[in-house]
C-alpha cells in the first residue's frame, strides 16, 4: 500500500536511528544504505568534523524522533534529499532548487497583516538614513565607502555580463549596483557594521529571526537588474526603502511594485525578479533577509 511522504520520511528517520544505534559489526544492509544516504546530504552540505558530529545527534534526536512535529518540514525536506530529489513545489516562477523546503506559506510578497512588525522597522528608517548618508560624506581618500559592485557567480546564460575585472557576473545589463555588505551569508562584515551602529541594533532587535544576511543596495539612474531568483524559499527578504525610490520599480513573480520611501514590505526572493530605475537620483534599500516565519526555531 502507498504511504505519505510523512510515513515515508519516519520511515527512513528510523531505520537511520537503527543503524545509528547499531556496532559496525551488526548493520543490516538497509541500514547501511540509510546511513549512506545521510551521509551523502552532510557531504552535500560539506558538514565535516565537530559539527558533523553535531548534525548527526540533531537527526538522531530530532528528525528521526516519531511523533515530534517541530522538524517536520525538514524531515520531509530531508528525506528528498536523501533519495535525491528536490521538492516539486508547482509555483512557475520560484526558483527548482535543493534548498527549497517543503510546505511553506508562499506569497510572491507578502500581505502587511502578516507581518505586523513591519511599523517597528518603519520607525527606525530616519536614524538609518541619517547613518548612511554620514558614512557617504566621510568617505573619502582616508575611508572607503564600503560599497561595492554586486556581483553573481559566472552562470549560463550571463555570458554577456562578466565582469570587466573578471570577478564574476554583473547584476544588471545596464547602469551599476552597489553594495555594502553587513552580513553576508552569516558572515559579519565588521569594518562596515561598526560604522552603522544604529542600523545594526535596528536589524537585530526590529526584524525578526534575522538570518544573518543584510546589506544596503544602491542602484544609479538608468539601470536594469536583469530578471534572477534567489537560492531558497527559507528565508524571506524584508526591504526598508531609505531614498532615490522616485522611479524605481521592481517586479516580483508577476507583481510590479513601487516601493515607496520608509515604506518597509516583504517578499519572497525565491520568485523571479527584477528591477528597473528611471529616477534622477541613486535609489538606496537596506535590505535584511529574515527566516521564513513558518519555520519552527528547531528547523
Amino acid at each position: 500500500e502507498p504511504c505519505s511522504p510523512q510515513q515515508a520520511a519516519m520511515t527512513a528517520a528510523s531505520g537511520y536511528a537503527k543503524a545509528e544505534s547499531d556496532s559496525d559489526s551488526d548493520k543490516e544492509p538497509e541500514s547501511n544504505k540509510v546511513t549512506q544516504a545521510v551521509d551523502r546530504v552532510l557531504d552535500e552540505w560539506f558538514v565535516m568534523g565537530l559539527h558533523r558530529a553535531g548534525a548527526k545527534k540533531f537527526i538522531q534526536e530530532k528528525i528521526c524522533k516519531e511523533g515530534d512535529d517541530s522538524c517536520k518540514r525538514v524531515r520531509q525536506w530531508f528525506l528528498l534529499r536523501m533519495n535525491g530529489r528536490s521538492w516539486d513545489h508547482g509555483y512557475p516562477m520560484m526558483c527548482r532548487a535543493a534548498d527549497n523546503v517543503p510546505g511553506l506559506r508562499s506569497h510572491p510578497v507578502w500581505p502587511r497583516e502578516a507581518m505586523p512588525w513591519l511599523s517597528g522597522v518603519e520607525a527606525k528608517h530616519s536614524e538609518i538614513l541619517e547613518e548612511l548618508m554620514a558614512a557617504r560624506q566621510t568617505s573619502g581618500s582616508a575611508q572607503l565607502s564600503g560599497f561595492q559592485p554586486y556581483r553573481d557567480p559566472l552562470h549560463a546564460g550571463a555570458e554577456d555580463r562578466i565582469a570587466k575585472d573578471g570577478l564574476g557576473v554583473e547584476g544588471v545589463d545596464r547602469g551599476m549596483w552597489n553594495v555594502l555588505y553587513l552580513y553576508l551569508n552569516h558572515k559579519q562584515f565588521h569594518d562596515n557594521t561598526e560604522r552603522f551602529p544604529k542600523t545594526m541594533a535596528a536589524i537585530n532587535d526590529a526584524f525578526p529571526r534575522q538570518y544573518s544576511h543584510a546589506f544596503f543596495s544602491a542602484l544609479t539612474p538608468g539601470s536594469h537588474i536583469v530578471k534572477h531568483t534567489g537560492p531558497s524559499n527559507r528565508m524571506l527578504r524584508a526591504w526598508l526603502p531609505i531614498s532615490g525610490l522616485d522611479g524605481f520599480k521592481l517586479r516580483v513573480g508577476e507583481t510590479i511594485l513601487e516601493p515607496k520611501v520608509g515604506e518597509a514590505f516583504v517578499w519572497d526572493h525565491s520568485y523571479e525578479h527584477e528591477a528597473w530605475h528611471d529616477g534622477a537620483e541613486t535609489r538606496f534599500v537596506l535590505i535584511v533577509d529574515i527566516w521564513h516565519p513558518d519555520l519552527t526555531v528547531d528547523e
